[in-house]
């Protein structure tokens, strides 16, 4: 694998690349995800399992977040286009801000469901889940590997951080939801599928509010993540 500084000649042959890089490494990760969402849903639905339901729901959200971040990556690079005083084009901070949000709703949707099912609990099929879960770990793992490499390639900007945090998001339901199905396959203890949905909304609450941290320093002229781009 080639360091990141190893070749800087190649960064003006490089820029040249950037919408179909863009286009290459959002759209593979947003089919991906999209068929995958549908297969989660209707898996959960099958399985009974909160697990399945809310990293289902992440990944529907995902679709949107990536889907906005590839819209927002084209027209970002456009000369004419308005930008922030922190250099940042009102377009990519428009879907960070849509992406953060879109994540707070689906938090708060799972904490509810968790806390709903500890007072009722739900029969959930172990294997079943396990195999979905396993599957959607493996799509998870892809995506997230794309997306990374968009960003080690690529400047970092506000709104691929924001697709990236929605697959991490992903990338722990799935590990999650394999959990809770291990469990509950070999143990039939059910609590454990609404405490580990508990505990990843959680997670996953300290990541958007970070998010939303860089959203407002960058929208104060701040620039923090051009800071923290660059400190790798």
């Amino acid at each position: 694998m080639t360091p990141p500084h190893a070749h800087p000649h190649h960064d003006l042959h490089d820029h040249h690349h950037d919408n179909h890089d863009d286009h290459d490494h959002y759209l593979i990760p947003f089919l991906l995800i999209f068929s995958f969402a549908i297969v989660e849903a209707v898996g959960s639905w099958y399985t009974g399992s909160l697990a399945l339901l809310s990293d289902a729901g992440h990944m529907f959200s995902d679709v949107a977040a990536l889907g906005l971040a590839w819209l927002a990556s084209r027209l970002s690079k456009k000369p004419n286009i308005k930008r922030h005083p922190s250099g940042v084009s009102f377009v990519e901070l428009g879907v960070s801000i849509f992406n953060a949000c879109s994540l707070l709703l689906v938090i708060a949707f799972v904490i509810i469901e968790a806390i709903v099912r500890f007072k009722t609990p739900h029969q959930v099929q172990g294997l079943g889940l396990t195999i979905i879960a396993t599957l959607g770990l493996i799509v998870n793992l892809i995506v997230a590997k794309q997306l990374h490499h968009q960003a080690k390639h690529h400047a970092e900007t506000l709104n691929n951080r924001a697709a990236f945090l929605h697959v991490i998001g992903d990338l722990l339901g799935s590990v999650a939801a394999v959990v809770a199905g291990v469990v509950i396959y070999f143990t039939g203890w059910m609590p454990i599928d609404p405490i580990l949905s508990l505990l990843i909304s959680l997670l996953l609450l300290v990541f958007t509010v970070n998010l939303i941290r860089d959203i407002f320093n960058t929208l104060q002229g701040k620039a923090s993540l051009n800071s923290h781009g660059h400190t790798h």
